[in-house]
């Protein structure tokens, strides 16, 4: 291995081992993939189910799990390992394209943003399937294309976008029906068993594919929905020197690279006409952005990498932050009996040694709201928690009737349940009811 690029890996690493001592609390998305996997290898008695999800980062975080080891420490040490590889990848990738100074400022580029340094500790899926998207494209280079189709698979059933590579790899090589043949059948391969569980569980291979994309449009929109815009203002904040793209594109068009202008282009555009836009979808197509960016800092600036080494330092000391994010564990972490759980924020799913109900699922409106009311009049599950802050039981602002409908929750519960337990941090209120025969009995 070369020396430049082992000691941007390893300054690269020992950063990490730094920031991993800080405290990480447990987003949204994390505490899905980790009740998943734990509901993966419990053959379903703990945890959470969601059809939406691709499983292969679930399952991988449930096997630390399943071994005894502490889940969320085992996904980040294996996230670790993923975000090395990615530095590599690209670092490997823009020298095969490119040359070996192209290929190390993409390698400190992509190293020192912060988005990409930052969700090293999130768990949640888009480092994973970077990391075998990147393998995808490395493999298209050495031109082993069952072994591209192979890991574009594995990049797609960690993160449903990343099959915008096997479409542009097909696209490609659909003059050659032998390439061809071996990308699709290597992908085929890896989807096929996944295809055939959906069908056995929902009845169709694709459903729940198409589901995913409804939620996207309806969950939680008016918290994520942003200007088209919001990608290209973010990652100038991220790093100034991304601008470079612009003029990397023409460099790399010169250069007939034609599948890192396509990667780079589709993804953009696939994420900006998304309504729900976050800065972590960027990550997805990072790589591609690195290059381009290194290609024309290259051309343009020439021989002097200390510049773009300060600028990157600088741009990712501005936007670098400990993360605090107030978790009310001691609420998800209640000692629950027996019995059915009605959840509003998946943590608790993970915290919690039982399977739960998910009341949040898909999305909460005025319709979710009736008819959740209705289930707990008819059902009477012996636990119900309610976390007013997070996505689960937030309605839209536009929705007043939805308010109201949540009311009636509230307004139930409160008359036919013991409130177990309530504390309120700031605006959030955090209540675990329990439903008591007896009490039902007296009232009667």
């Amino acid at each position: 291995m070369d020396k430049k690029i082992f000691s941007v890996l390893l300054v690269s690493l020992i950063a990490r081992i730094f920031y991993f001592f800080h405290s990480h609390p447990i987003w949204w998305d994390a505490a899905v993939y980790l009740s998943m996997g734990k509901y993966i290898f419990s053959v379903g008695q703990l945890g959470l189910w969601e059809p939406i999800r691709p499983l292969l980062w679930s399952t991988i975080l449930g096997y630390g799990w399943f071994i005894g080891l502490n889940p969320q420490i085992w996904g980040y040490i294996i996230t670790t390992f993923f975000s090395l590889g990615i530095i590599y990848l690209t670092y490997q990738i823009a020298k095969n394209y490119f040359n070996q100074r192209v290929a190390l400022y993409s390698a400190i580029l992509i190293s020192f943003t912060w988005v990409f340094f930052f969700f090293n500790f999130r768990l949640y899926s888009e480092i994973p399937s970077v990391f075998f998207a990147l393998l995808a494209f490395y493999s298209y280079q050495k031109k082993d294309l069952f072994l591209t189709g192979i890991m574009a698979g594995l990049a797609f059933l960690t993160k449903f976008p990343q099959g915008i590579i096997l479409v542009i790899f097909s696209l490609i090589l659909l003059k050659s029906v032998k390439k061809f043949s071996k990308l699709i059948l290597g992908f085929i391969l890896i989807i096929l068993p996944y295809l055939a569980f959906n069908y056995y569980l929902y009845g169709s291979p694709i459903e729940n594919l198409l589901f995913a994309s409804e939620v996207l449009k309806f969950a939680g929109i008016w918290i994520f929905q942003q200007p088209w815009h919001y990608y290209f203002t973010t990652l100038l904040y991220q790093n100034i020197l991304f601008i470079l793209a612009i003029p990397g594109i023409y460099f790399a068009f010169k250069k007939k690279r034609y599948e890192l202008i396509l990667l780079f282009i589709l993804f953009l555009i696939y994420f900006i006409q998304m309504p729900h836009k976050e800065i972590r979808f960027t990550l997805i197509f990072l790589p591609y952005l690195a290059i381009l960016t290194a290609l024309a800092y290259e051309k343009i600036i020439k021989k002097l990498p200390a510049i773009l080494i300060i600028i990157t330092i600088i741009f990712f000391a501005m936007n670098f932050q400990m993360d605090y994010y107030p978790i009310n564990e001691e609420f998800h972490q209640f000692p629950y009996g027996e019995g059915e759980i009605i959840i509003t924020n998946p943590l608790t799913a993970y915290y919690t040694p039982s399977e739960t109900t998910l009341l949040y699922y898909a999305w909460f409106d005025y319709e979710s709201a009736k008819t959740w009311l209705i289930y707990i009049q008819e059902n009477n599950p012996e636990y119900v928690s309610i976390d007013s802050c997070e996505g689960g039981f937030l309605c839209n602002p536009n929705e007043p009737l939805c308010e109201e409908a949540k009311q009636e929750i509230i307004n139930y519960l409160e008359e036919n349940y013991n409130k177990e337990y309530y504390k309120k941090i700031g605006v959030c209120e955090y209540s675990i009811y329990s439903y008591s025969k007896s009490l039902q009995s007296l009232k009667s």
